[in-house]
């Protein structure tokens, strides 16, 4: 994770915790993660608790549990949007959700997370939880998706979620397009139970989407919804047990960060080229 933005987003959350009011305890024998305000004040780890119950929070919305998500709010929930929305009360919350669910499906992928507490010079300590969190938003209309690359300062205490802000980093809207991946296992000589196929189009999510082989002929394939444009992937097996590695500069890859994936550009329903798994052509 960037160092940087983790302390931008700690200076960000000093500056809500200036304006809350909240009820505290003493607790001076945890130790710092970092200070806010002032070098006498810390942050410190929080509640492994809280932060469950914002990712809870999060998966609910997939399956549009209004009451859910509604039972982990308090009654006086304040949430602020991009462009300057802003959401006051649980009536007012319910009324949104009702409304974006008619018109969406949503789904948020969740990319880190982090629990922390302010305590201030005095060892006083807030009985609440600040919950740092970056992930991406997807709301598909149809055969339109919309990702956004998101993060979250969430207040947590006693359960339920009393604040958040969102800040987006960027948006974008692409057509979903079906696109049949196919990988040939002939020649990997190790056991496995199955191959997965994992990408950018679902936040890498392990054994989400597992591939078959129903002719017995050791080509496995799967057909999913992408977004149109350029993609990122590899064939995995059992989930992330084993995985394809590729060096810089591979014909058939791309290498973004420290990672180096396959990539393809897909503009509309396809059948991408069988390839041998590990490889960028068919097995020999």
């Amino acid at each position: 994770m960037n160092i940087l933005k983790i302390f931008t987003l700690l200076t960000l959350l000093t500056l809500f915790a200036c304006t809350q009011q909240n009820e505290t305890t003493t607790d001076s024998s945890v130790e710092s993660v970092g200070f806010a305000g002032s070098p006498e004040n810390s942050w410190v780890l929080g509640s492994q608790e809280n932060l469950d119950t914002w990712i809870k929070w999060c998966d609910l919305h997939s399956k549009k549990d209004i009451d859910g998500i509604l039972n982990l709010a308090s009654d006086s929930i304040r949430i602020e949007g991009p462009n300057n929305q802003t959401i006051e009360g649980k009536e007012n919350f319910k009324s949104f959700i009702t409304e974006w669910f008619k018109n969406y499906d949503v789904t948020v992928d969740q990319e880190w997370g982090i629990p922390i507490n302010f305590m201030d010079k005095d060892g006083n300590k807030d009985d609440g939880n600040w919950i740092i969190n970056g992930h991406k938003l997807k709301t598909r209309k149809d055969a339109e998706m919309t990702i956004e690359d998101n993060h979250a300062n969430v207040y947590i205490k006693d359960g339920k979620v009393r604040f958040f802000k969102i800040y987006n980093h960027s948006t974008t809207t692409s057509k979903m397009v079906s696109t049949t991946f196919s990988v040939d296992m002939s020649n990997y000589n190790e056991k496995f139970e199955n191959v997965c196929l994992n990408g950018t189009f679902n936040n890498w999510c392990g054994s989400c989407n597992t591939m078959t082989d129903d002719d017995n002929d050791g080509v496995y394939d799967i057909t999913v919804e992408v977004p149109s444009g350029e993609i990122e992937y590899k064939f995995t097996v059992d989930g992330w047990n084993a995985e394809e590695t590729f060096e810089k500069g591979t014909p058939c890859a791309k290498t973004t960060g420290e990672f180096t994936n396959r990539v393809a550009s897909v503009n509309g329903d396809t059948s991408l080229t069988t390839v041998c798994f590990n490889a960028c052509s068919t097995c020999k």
